[in-house]
């Protein structure tokens, strides 16, 4: 039996439990610059999910709890963020040709692409090309996560194998 169920009980909780939720997101390392995010995730998440609150614990400790999952989950998504810009702020800067050069690498890497299965394409697509996360790709494909990462690392060796193969066929022709 759901203790919780309109939408006055939402705001109720909101209004009780707002300061409680914002300091436990900044103590669990939610910064300045997301903190009202992380709180306002957690709200939404309990507004979502308050049907399945059964009254066993405290609200306080059922808030708790998902702002930990909140603010890890957004730690770990900023984390892979930043890496991903750090990649990109270290790339060489663009000479005259790179336009074309771009233009023969997506080409190449689609050729490449088209030699992995399906199912290992698609994963490596999402997860490299896309930015996904293991669990958002299970998800949208209707498989486990491990099955998820399987195929990831397959089609990551895969394509591994297939480059250096090109690269030594590229030697063998330069000779």
């Amino acid at each position: 039996m759901a203790v919780w169920s309109e939408q006055s009980d939402a705001e109720l909780l909101y209004r009780e439990h707002f300061d409680f939720v914002w300091r436990n997101a900044r103590r669990l390392g939610a910064s300045d610059a997301w903190v009202d995010d992380a709180v306002h995730e957690v709200f939404l998440v309990a507004t979502r999910r308050l049907d399945e609150f059964e009254g066993r614990a405290k609200p306080r400790t059922w808030l708790f709890a998902i702002t930990l999952r909140v603010v890890q989950r957004m730690r770990r998504d900023r984390a892979r963020y930043d890496a991903r810009l750090r990649r990109f702020s270290e790339q060489p800067a663009s000479s005259l040709h790179a336009p074309y050069e771009r233009e023969d690498a997506a080409r190449h890497l689609r050729q490449l692409l088209l030699r992995l299965d399906e199912p290992k394409r698609v994963v490596l697509i999402l997860a490299e090309l896309e930015g996904m996360t293991t669990p958002e790709i299970a998800d949208a494909l209707g498989v486990k996560a491990g099955t998820v990462d399987s195929r990831l690392r397959a089609a990551r060796l895969l394509l591994t194998k297939l480059i250096a193969r090109e690269r030594s066929q590229g030697e063998r022709r330069i000779r």
